[in-house]
C-alpha cells in the first residue's frame, strides 16, 4: 500500500510539475544515471529539457550507492534515464529506480529488441552496450519516444534528431570496424582491467566466422569481472597469463577509471615468468567519459579514442616470439 501511495504521489508531483513546463516556467526535468546514457540523450533533446547526472567523473557506476541528496534529485525527476542490464546494481540506487514511476533502461530495450546481441558473462548479463555503436545507436528511438510524451509538440523534433544521431553513429560503427580490420588478424587481442570490452572484442575484433561460432570470445580477457574490484586472485593471473602466452600478446590497456593493481600484477608475474608485456601509456574510456588528468566530450570521442589507442599499439607492438 506504501509504494503504491508513492508512486501515486510521484505522478501527481509530475503532473503539476509538466503543468510548470507547459506555461513557461521551467524545462522538463530529466535524471540520467550515468555521463553515456546522459549524453544518448542530449543528443535527441538538445535543450529542450534539462538533464542531471547522478554519476559524474570518474565513480565506478557498477556499485554506486545513493548519498545525501540523490533521493531527492531522482523522485524530482520527471523521467529517469538509466543504461539498465543491471549496471546500476548498487542496492540504494537500483531500489529508489524501481520505486520511480518513469524510468527509462536503454539496455533493457536493446535486449528486448535484440535479445541474441546481448551478452552473458559467468551468467550475467553484460551491461556495456555501448561498445558496439551499431547497438548503442538504437537507444536513441527509445529516447525519442518517451521524450515525446514529455513534450509531445516537439515529438518530430526528437525523431528527426534521433535519426539524425543515429546515422552518424552507425557511421562511426563502418569507421571503426574498418579501422579494426586493417590490423592484421594475429594482432587482434585485447586485454584491459575488467570486463568492458566483450561488446567492442566481438564487434570489431573478431572474424565474421568467429562471430558465427561463437569462438570470437578468445579476443578478449579481463581479470575482474563486469563489476571491477581489483580483488584478483591466482586463478585470474593465471588465466590472463594462460591467454597472453597463447595468443602473444605484448599489451595490456588499462582503463581510465578502474584501478590497475590487478593489471601490475599480471605483468609482475609475467616478467617472471619471462613473457615480456607492456601497459599501453594512454588508457582506455570503459564506464566512464572521465578519467585522471583526462576526458572526451562525448559518446562519439569516447569511441574514436578508444580505436585510435587501440590501433596504435597493436599496430605498433608485435607479437612476442
Amino acid at each position: 500500500m506504501l509504494k503504491k501511495l508513492y508512486r501515486i504521489a510521484l505522478l501527481i508531483g509530475a503532473f503539476f510539475h509538466m503543468e510548470a513546463h507547459e506555461n513557461g516556467q521551467k524545462k522538463a526535468a530529466v535524471l540520467c544515471t550515468t555521463q553515456l546514457v546522459a549524453d544518448a540523450v542530449k543528443a535527441v533533446a538538445g535543450d529542450a529539457v534539462s538533464i542531471d547526472i547522478l554519476i559524474q567523473g570518474e565513480i565506478d557506476p557498477h556499485s554506486y550507492q545513493l548519498v545525501k541528496g540523490d533521493a531527492d534529485r531522482i523522485q524530482e525527476a520527471d523521467v529517469v534515464f538509466c543504461n539498465g542490464l543491471n549496471l546500476e546494481h548498487g542496492f540504494s540506487l537500483k531500489q529508489m529506480l524501481s520505486k520511480h514511476p518513469a524510468v527509462v533502461s536503454l539496455g533493457d530495450a536493446v535486449y528486448e529488441k535484440f535479445p541474441q546481441q546481448i551478452l552473458k558473462v559467468d551468467g550475467e548479463l553484460d551491461p556495456h552496450v555501448w561498445m558496439d555503436a551499431s547497438l548503442w545507436a538504437q537507444t536513441l528511438d527509445v529516447v525519442a519516444k518517451r521524450l515525446a510524451l514529455i513534450l509531445p509538440e516537439q515529438e518530430k523534433l526528437f525523431y528527426s534528431k534521433a535519426l539524425e544521431v543515429q546515422q552518424r553513429w552507425l557511421a562511426l560503427d563502418h569507421e571503426i570496424a574498418e579501422k579494426m580490420g586493417a590490423i592484421q588478424e594475429n594482432k587482434r587481442y585485447l586485454v584491459t582491467s575488467h570486463d568492458a570490452f566483450n561488446y567492442f572484442s566481438r564487434r570489431y575484433l573478431a572474424t565474421d566466422e568467429e562471430r558465427k561460432d561463437q569462438s570470437w570470445t578468445k579476443r578478449f580477457k579481463a581479470p575482474e569481472g563486469l563489476s571491477p574490484d581489483s580483488q584478483i586472485g591466482p586463478y585470474d593471473i593465471k588465466k590472463i597469463l594462460n591467454h597472453l602466452t597463447q595468443h602473444r600478446i605484448a599489451v595490456v590497456f588499462a582503463e581510465s577509471n578502474v584501478s590497475v593493481e590487478s593489471l601490475k600484477k599480471i605483468i609482475a608475474v609475467a616478467k617472471m615468468q619471462g613473457v615480456k608485456v607492456i601497459f599501453a601509456d594512454e588508457p582506455l574510456f570503459g564506464d566512464s567519459m572521465t578519467g585522471e588528468r583526462m576526458k572526451v566530450e562525448n559518446y562519439e570521442a569516447l569511441m574514436r579514442h578508444n580505436c585510435e589507442v587501440i590501433a596504435k599499439y597493436l599496430n605498433t607492438y608485435h607479437p612476442t616470439s
